[in-house]
C-alpha cells in the first residue's frame, strides 16, 4: 500500500467536492502527508464557420481555463484549516477521467465526491467519479454518502470474499479503522438461496468453512492491530446489495477491483462499481490486480 505520496482530490465547484476535500484534509492529517486539489478541464472542440473545420476557440479556452482557476483558488482556501496539513492544487488541461488516472499512480489516495450538478462543464462526480475509482492505480474514496459518526461506533465495513484478494481490502481496512479509532466488521457474502427465497424450503445454514475461513483470516489482522475493534460475519445476500445494506450507516465500506486491464470478479469489478452507485456511507475502491 502506497504511503508517502499525498492525497489527491478532484474538485469541481461542487458541494460534492467540498465535501471531499474536508475528508480529504482529515485523512491526511492522520496519513501525515499532504493534500493535492486537481480541477481537470476540458474544451471540447468548437465549429469555427469561417474555415469550415474543427477548431478550439481561444476565448472559450480562457473561460474555461479562468473557471478553473477560480475553483482550484477557492478549495485552497477552504482547505486550509489545519496547519499541520499541507495543501497545494492546480488546474490540468484534460479529461478528468485520464487527468485523475494519471495523478492515482503516483498518490496515496484519491478522493471524489458524489454525484452533483458542477459549475465546469466537464465534472468529476457522479458517474465519472464511478469510471475513475475503477481504473484508478490507488485506493479511491467515493463520497456516496456522509460518513456514520463516531459516537455511535459506526464501523468501517470490509466486503471479502474468500480470496487473496481480500487481504489488501482488510489490509486498508484495519488501517484505516486504527488511525480513526473505529471498530471494524468483516462481511463475507455468500450467495443466498433461491428455493429458501421463495419460501419453498427453509434457510440453510451458512457453510461452516465460510465462516472457518473469516475467522481465520481476520485472526492475523487482529494481531496485527490490536487496537481496533473487530466483528465479523457472513451473510446470505448477493454481493452487492448484501453489503450496501450492511454498511448502512458505516464509516465506509471497502470494496476491491481489479485495475483497469482486468476481468470482474465476485467482489471486484462489476460488484465495485454496483456498490459506489448505490451505498448511502463513503466508499473505498481497492486495486487489487496485482493479487
Amino acid at each position: 500500500m502506497k504511503t508517502q505520496g499525498p492525497v489527491v482530490v478532484g474538485i469541481d465547484g461542487s458541494s460534492g467536492a467540498e465535501a471531499a476535500v474536508r475528508w480529504a484534509v482529515e485523512e491526511a492529517r492522520t496519513r501525515k502527508v499532504a493534500v493535492k486539489l486537481v480541477c481537470a478541464y476540458h474544451v471540447p472542440p468548437g465549429y469555427y464557420q469561417g474555415m469550415g473545420m474543427y477548431t478550439e476557440l481561444p476565448e472559450q479556452m480562457e473561460a474555461v481555463q479562468q473557471a478553473a482557476d477560480r475553483v482550484v483558488e477557492d478549495a485552497l482556501a477552504a482547505a486550509r484549516v489545519d496547519p499541520d496539513v499541507e495543501v497545494r492544487g492546480g488546474t490540468v488541461d484534460g479529461t478528468p477521467i485520464s487527468v485523475l488516472i494519471e495523478e492515482s499512480e503516483s498518490a496515496s489516495l484519491l478522493v471524489l465526491g458524489s454525484r452533483h450538478r458542477s459549475a465546469l462543464t466537464s465534472s468529476i462526480l457522479g458517474s465519472v467519479s464511478a469510471a475513475v475509482a475503477a481504473r484508478a492505480e490507488c485506493p479511491a474514496i467515493v463520497l456516496r454518502g456522509p460518513a456514520g459518526l463516531a459516537g455511535e461506533h459506526a464501523e468501517v465495513v470490509v466486503g471479502v470474499d474468500g480470496t487473496p484478494a481480500s487481504q489488501a481490502l482488510l489490509e486498508f481496512g484495519f488501517d484505516h479503522a486504527s488511525r480513526r479509532q473505529a471498530p471494524l466488521r468483516a462481511v463475507m457474502c455468500w450467495h443466498p438461496d433461491l428455493l429458501a427465497s421463495m419460501l419453498w424450503r427453509p434457510e440453510p445454514p451458512v457453510p461452516t468453512r465460510a465462516e472457518a475461513w473469516l475467522a481465520e483470516t481476520i485472526a492475523g489482522w487482529q494481531e496485527k492491530y490490536p487496537d481496533v475493534e473487530v466483528h465479523s460475519g457472513v451473510v446470505r445476500e448477493h454481493p452487492a446489495a448484501g453489503l450496501v445494506a450492511e454498511a448502512a450507516a458505516a464509516r465506509l465500506l471497502v470494496v476491491g477491483n481489479r485495475g483497469r486491464h482486468a476481468m470482474a470478479g465476485t467482489l471486484l469489478g462489476s460488484v465495485s462499481q454496483a456498490v459506489v452507485h448505490s451505498a448511502t456511507c463513503p466508499v473505498a475502491v481497492v486495486p487489487t490486480q496485482s493479487l
